[in-house]
């Protein structure tokens, strides 16, 4: 039985420029009509072709189909799958963990604006951190980062996962990126001596609009000390924000932090 180009096109669902692409690298070698030269295909060449379409399936190139096909079969197929099966492990793993990532995130942002001014006790998760910038309120240094740690931290696979916060000391804001450890500890490319390790705290945390380009100034903190102080907290640290989000809203520009202000886990009251 034969078939022409546009009925193997129909049957597997692929243009005809492609069956022509698997011509011309050897997958299949179509016979040709005397009286015309148009190809024709048997059902051998459309099997070849299901084959090599369900192989690509699985992310084999067409090289590798072919080498596969003319030796050590078996071995090679073993080998090329099992390989595979293992990247889609590991692309499961960076996807669930993404998954997670991204829930946080998102109820973070759903209750950010409700939290504007309020006071809450939570405890801060171990943290590796690297900084970047000096500032001063809206007056900032010199922003200082290695070639070969720009690439670490804005790699498509990190980026999901970083934070952007800053310790609070001496009137200065010293600006970095953090990962919580548990990202931390699952992507491949994020060396610990790169980083400073932030260990795990317990903190009084607040919500502060920091307000328009400009607006920063230094009594951010005033309430959140001011509240640490009647509920007879004692601070044990040094104060850090965690920058949640920077935006318009009906009534201005927000530029939305999380102030945390560790005390210690064992609270002794006034």
């Amino acid at each position: 039985m034969e078939y022409n180009i546009k009925e193997v096109s129909k049957i597997l669902n692929i243009s005809r420029e492609m069956i022509r692409y698997y011509e011309k690298k050897g997958m299949i070698n179509p016979k040709r009509k005397a009286a015309n030269n148009y190809r024709t295909y048997d059902a051998m060449d459309i099997f070849y072709l299901m084959e090599a379409i369900q192989y690509q399936g699985w992310n084999m190139n067409i090289k590798n189909i072919r080498g596969m096909k003319e030796e050590n079969y078996y071995a090679q197929i073993v080998d090329y799958l099992e390989g595979y099966h293992d990247q889609l492990i590991k692309d499961i793993e960076y996807k669930t963990l993404l998954v997670e990532r991204i829930s946080q995130v998102t109820d973070r942002n759903k209750i950010d604006l409700y939290n504007l001014g309020n006071y809450w006790v939570k405890q801060i998760p171990e943290r590796y951190a690297f900084h970047f910038v000096t500032g001063e309120g809206d007056h900032y240094e010199r922003i200082s980062l290695q070639e070969e740690i720009c690439k670490i931290l804005f790699s498509s696979a990190n980026i999901p996962f970083w934070d952007v916060y800053f310790d609070y000391n001496e009137g200065k804001e010293f600006w970095g990126i953090s990962f919580e450890k548990r990202y931390f500890d699952k992507l491949d490319t994020l060396k610990k001596e790169n980083f400073k390790c932030l260990p795990e705290e317990y903190c009084l945390c607040s919500n502060v609009n920091l307000g328009p380009i400009g607006a920063f100034h230094e009594n951010f903190y005033t309430d959140i000390l001011n509240y640490l102080k009647m509920k007879g907290y004692r601070q044990n640290g040094t104060l850090s924000a965690l920058l949640v989000g920077r935006g318009m809203e009906d009534n201005g520009f927000y530029r939305l932090i999380e102030l945390h202000v560790p005390i210690d886990k064992n609270i002794e009251t006034i």
